[in-house]
């Protein structure tokens, strides 16, 4: 008589930092998805009454500021948020994707994935750039670039050293990085782009060089070894769990759900500008 084979014990998600993702991815694609009206609507792709249109679908002027020359961009409330929020939400992805390195078995899949994902991403928005008239605006090194280099460099050459060999190396990373963003210096080769030294004059859109990017996801895989090194939550809340099910869920699909509505967000204004002949 054949006996039925027992599973295993099922791998027990760290809720409260799937939650965390998931509230930032959440937050990157309500942002993403005024950006996506704003280029479509506002700033030329579609061929219509910008102001006119964002009289009649922001009457209030809550999204939208109409400026005395008969323009119109997003309200100031929209751009200080903007800047204010963008660079910490980002850094602190990457320190929650440090933590989760020290829960992945297999980072090397997780980086070459990301990269793949990348230069699909790459060539996705070149192709939007051609067709739009603007062949020099597309991501040349975005937020998955970062990710999926800061991975694979952490696979390669910083897995299997010690939490401060890992707080040595973040400090000048961050240092530099940081001392780039404010004074920044340019190349005429495009090598060092990864690494924050841009080419002059050269759009560069969803910009986010290893450093000081990578010293965040360094500082993230410290933490995660020091509070997680039981690989278990450190807050055992049968509510909050409940409560933040549908933001667990966005999180353990961050990376999926990124690049996937890149393409939902311009296939949706695409179709609808090609159904309405907008363009």
């Amino acid at each position: 008589m054949k006996h039925k084979q027992l599973a295993g014990p099922q791998k027990e998600r760290v809720w409260e930092v799937d939650a965390f993702r998931g509230f930032l991815i959440l937050a990157v694609l309500i942002n993403h998805l005024n950006m996506t009206v704003e280029a479509f609507c506002v700033y030329g792709y579609y061929q219509i009454d910008s102001v006119a249109w964002a009289r009649l679908s922001d009457p209030l002027g809550v999204w939208y500021k109409f400026l005395a020359d008969g323009t119109v961009r997003s309200a100031d409330w929209v751009l200080v948020l903007r800047q204010v929020c963008t660079r910490p939400a980002v850094s602190t992805f990457f320190l929650i994707s440090g933590i989760a390195c020290t829960f992945s078995r297999d980072n090397l899949r997780r980086g070459v994935i990301m990269l793949i994902s990348a230069l699909v991403v790459a060539g996705f928005t070149k192709l939007l750039a051609v067709w739009t008239g603007e062949p020099s605006r597309f991501i040349r090194f975005g937020v998955l670039h970062c990710f999926a280099y800061s991975h694979l460099i952490y696979y390669f050459l910083l897995e299997k050293r010690s939490s401060k060999t890992l707080l040595t190396v973040s400090v000048p990373i961050l240092a530099i990085g940081y001392y780039l963003d404010y004074f920044p210096v340019y190349s005429q080769y495009p090598w060092f782009v990864p690494f924050g030294i841009c080419e002059k004059d050269v759009p560069m859109w969803d910009y986010w060089p290893l450093l000081p990017m990578m010293g965040w996801m360094l500082i993230g895989v410290v933490l995660g070894r020091a509070f997680y090194s039981e690989k278990k939550t450190r807050l055992p809340c049968p509510h909050a769990i409940r409560l933040t099910r549908p933001l667990q869920w966005l999180g353990r699909h961050s990376g999926q759900i990124y690049l996937a509505h890149i393409f939902l967000y311009t296939a949706i204004f695409c179709g609808i500008g090609w159904l309405f002949h907008l363009f």
